[in-house]
């Protein structure tokens, strides 16, 4: 049997850093991107196949291998404890890299609505359960906080007014986002969201507090209601 060079491997993690290093991930495939991405948790050995048996495993596409359970990632023969880990600490930081991404001396900043679609698809990537946030926002729009103000599906569980009205008041603003996700469904408003959003528009509106907007993200995406056709006349200054 012939002896196998362990200096190969060494070369072959070398020139795919030294690509990476050179251009980004713009050359590398999805197998690739994974590969590379154990390196960093197995010091030795071949990737390649491991990354082939991961994606045959949890799917064809590198988000596949990421939203795989702890228990599922270690059933791939030469996963262990670190490689699982380590691709599940990627979901998080991507999650939380994208959650922070317009950090600014503290602020967040957006010049539309849209910007907050943007901010609320960080938040919830890779969440698997419904909740409901609310974001305070500035007259400029600079987002100043978003808290969770409650776990579970509009629809299936009461709006959470009370923690809302807390939010307001601990925040001491008078615009707010609301936001809540679909996981495993499309970002269209249903019938729930359509009518929880009107009564909590109306009812803050009482309070002079403005609802500006109700983003719903789901797995293609987040949506702003107000920019809807559904949910635009929600916003109308006189119904």
């Amino acid at each position: 049997m012939p002896h196998r060079d362990p200096s190969l491997h060494t070369g072959h993690r070398k020139r795919m850093r030294g690509q990476f290093h050179e251009n980004g991930l713009t050359q590398f495939n999805e197998h690739q991107i994974l590969e590379l991405a154990l390196f960093y948790a197995m010091p030795r050995g071949d990737t390649n196949e491991l990354a082939h048996a991961l994606l045959n495993e949890c799917g064809p596409r590198l988000c596949d291998v990421l939203d795989c359970s702890y228990s599922r990632l270690t059933a791939v023969k030469g996963i262990g404890e670190n490689a699982a880990l380590f691709l599940k600490f990627l979901k998080e930081f991507s999650s939380y890299y994208l959650s922070t991404r317009q950090l600014i001396d503290g602020k967040y900043f957006t010049d539309e609505i849209e910007g907050f679609c943007k901010y609320f698809e960080g938040v919830y990537l890779g969440v698997s359960n419904e909740s409901i946030y609310a974001a305070a926002v500035t007259s400029d729009m600079r987002l100043l906080r978003a808290d969770k103000l409650a776990d579970g599906a509009i629809g299936k569980v009461r709006f959470p007014v009370r923690s809302l009205m807390k939010f307001v008041c601990d925040c001491n603003c008078d615009r707010v986002v609301i936001a809540h996700n679909h996981p495993h469904g499309t970002s269209l408003a249903s019938k729930e969201d359509y009518f929880t959003t009107l009564e909590v528009v109306d009812l803050f509106r009482q309070l002079d507090v403005e609802i500006i907007d109700h983003i719903i993200v789901g797995k293609e995406g987040g949506m702003s209601m107000r920019a809807s056709l559904t949910g635009a006349n929600i916003w109308r200054e006189h119904r």
